[in-house]
């Protein structure tokens, strides 16, 4: 099972085509539970997810290895206090790994402090969530560690897929972690729930809407899975387990599609892929 689960709608309202706000306590023990019985195997957290870390702190998570991210603008200086924070919310003594979550904030004195946690036992591999290759380039030109990533891909952003990084990373030995695999949402709204921002991208969301119209938008979004051999896990982000059943349901049918004909799709207008830019509100 390559699907990892995302945790920010358990401590946040969180997501373009999420109307019903931060998990209820019973979704989210259904939801950890389903996720247990089909084999996912990973957690994605972060200190910015809200009440995440606290609300999976009170559940039992020892069987799943947890990644987590530390606060965007941490310093070096907080960094023992960060994760020592971040340890006791979610009782455990160890983080499976642990990456920033803005290339921006590295440092060397920072990384430092995550050799100290790694030599003690408290965390297992470091790196960084990127936004972009570009970012990505940066990082290892300045030659922070880089034992996990964690990158955006979508039917719409293939940037790592088409720039050959993923290739890279893999002959590196780097582990690589996909988020952003339905757009925050928006790769599975039908055309007409679309907020009106989205109306000035018409052309490439009309090229997705035409695509293989036998699909369904969820069985549209998973068939990039197979065209990412490199990637270790896909984290999906549900707020219901009847969701979380569903993409389990199509991920075990999955329609491997050729590359010519899902490079067809790719975009790369930035106010379209990157949701950080969306003004939807």
């Amino acid at each position: 099972m390559r699907l990892a689960l995302g945790t920010v709608q358990f401590g946040l309202d969180y997501g373009i085509s999420n109307h019903t706000g931060e998990v209820a306590d019973a979704e989210l023990d259904a939801i950890l539970t389903l996720a247990r019985k089909l084999g996912m195997d990973t957690l994605d957290t972060a200190q910015a997810y809200g009440k995440a870390e606290a609300r999976l702190g009170t559940r039992p998570t020892a069987d799943f290895r947890l990644v987590n991210k530390l606060a965007p603008g941490i310093q070096a200086a907080e960094v023992a206090t960060s994760v020592a924070g971040s340890l006791q919310r979610l009782a455990r003594t160890r983080l499976d790994s642990l990456l920033l979550h803005r290339s921006q904030d590295a440092s060397p004195a920072l990384f430092e402090q995550l050799a100290d946690f790694q030599h003690q036992g408290k965390v297992g591999k470091v790196g960084v969530s990127v936004y972009s290759p570009e970012e990505l380039a940066l990082w290892l030109d300045q030659g922070y560690p880089l034992e996990l990533v964690q990158l955006p891909a979508n039917l719409l952003d293939q940037r790592f897929l088409r720039s050959g990084w993923l290739d890279r990373l893999q002959a590196m030995g780097c582990e690589i972690h996909v988020r952003s695999l339905f757009l925050q949402g928006l790769l599975l709204m039908q055309p007409a729930l679309r907020p009106a921002y989205f109306d000035a991208f018409s052309e490439p969301l009309a090229r997705l809407d035409e695509w293989h119209p036998h699909l369904s938008p969820l069985h549209k979004a998973l068939a990039l899975i197979p065209a990412l051999p490199q990637v270790s896990r896909f984290v999906v982000g549900v707020c219901h387990a009847h969701e979380l059943a569903a993409i389990a349901s199509a991920y075990a049918h999955l329609h491997p599609c050729h590359d010519d004909d899902l490079a067809a799709l790719t975009c790369d207008e930035p106010a379209l892929i990157n949701p950080a830019l969306w003004r939807t509100s």
